[in-house]
């Protein structure tokens, strides 16, 4: 693992966690995989309990953002109850090759979910783990329309020296029909509004988009969330996005703290 300092666990331990959804009858799925520099493979995988689901989980696609899969795998054997009244698939772990040396993109330098090929914007897939992990989605498992996402992100701000931001915590962005006011929305804005990591409630991200209360809503980003939102009419469709002002601050336990009680919330009682 990288040198960052940050305690995060081996891709093996993040695996380990998640196999234990096997011994509830899960189906998991190899994606893709990813070769590292001595030709060995890292898999991408995939976790379900239904051909049809209703909640879908995602971490781990930028590899310098690890609390969403550690808190993800953190959370398997809450999901295995859960499993029990919601289809669930999970995407624990999108990026192993990225996370393992703490890289935003994969070996092909390239977003690992860039869907901009599905949506009109690119003639083919951003690299092969975007062609494998869309088409998954799309076609290998039945994403119910109106389905609820939640995809763990965080925001490495310090990476960008000039870029001003006042405050620290988290922001979110909100996709799909009527998803902003959706109970699951609201319950996942009223979780981080009260935590230790609070919503920054206004300011323009680093990519120029506006914070409003703390959302922005709809983006046209070329990510797997807008894929979801458009493609399988899911909604709502959460990225959350805790804010990081250097490579341990806020420090990856309360990052990943911050993300067991969001998935509380974002199942609800």
């Amino acid at each position: 693992m990288p040198g960052v300092g940050d305690g995060r666990p081996a891709i093996a331990d993040i695996h380990g966690r998640c196999d234990v959804l096997s011994a509830s009858g899960w189906r998991r799925v190899e994606i893709a995989a990813q070769v590292t520099d001595r030709g060995g493979l890292l898999p991408i995988q995939a976790y379900f309990n239904s051909a049809s689901v209703d909640r879908v989980l995602i971490g781990g696609i930028h590899g310098r953002e690890p609390a969403g899969a550690i808190a993800l795998a953190s959370y398997a054997d809450r999901l295995g109850q859960l499993g029990e009244r919601h289809g669930i698939l999970l995407l624990p772990l999108l990026n192993p090759w990225g996370y393992s040396r703490h890289v935003r993109y994969g070996p092909s330098g390239q977003s690992v979910s860039d869907s901009d090929h599905l949506l009109g914007r690119s003639q083919a897939p951003a690299c092969p783990e975007a062609a494998a992990i869309t088409t998954f989605v799309l076609e290998h498992v039945d994403i119910k329309p109106g389905a609820a996402v939640l995809d763990l992100h965080e925001d490495p701000v310090y990476e960008a020296p000039d870029y001003r931001l006042e405050g620290s915590g988290a922001y979110l962005y909100v996709a799909g029909d009527g998803g902003l006011a959706h109970p699951v929305a609201r319950r996942v804005y009223r979780c981080l509004e009260a935590g230790s990591l609070p919503l920054i409630k206004e300011g323009v991200t680093r990519f120029g988009e506006r914070l409003v209360d703390g959302v922005i809503v709809d983006t046209e980003d070329g990510s797997i969330d807008e894929l979801l939102a458009k493609r399988r009419m899911c909604s709502p469709v959460i990225t959350t996005e805790i804010i990081l002002r250097s490579e341990t601050t806020p420090p990856l336990s309360e990052r990943v703290s911050t993300y067991l009680r969001v998935l509380d919330a974002f199942f609800g009682p």
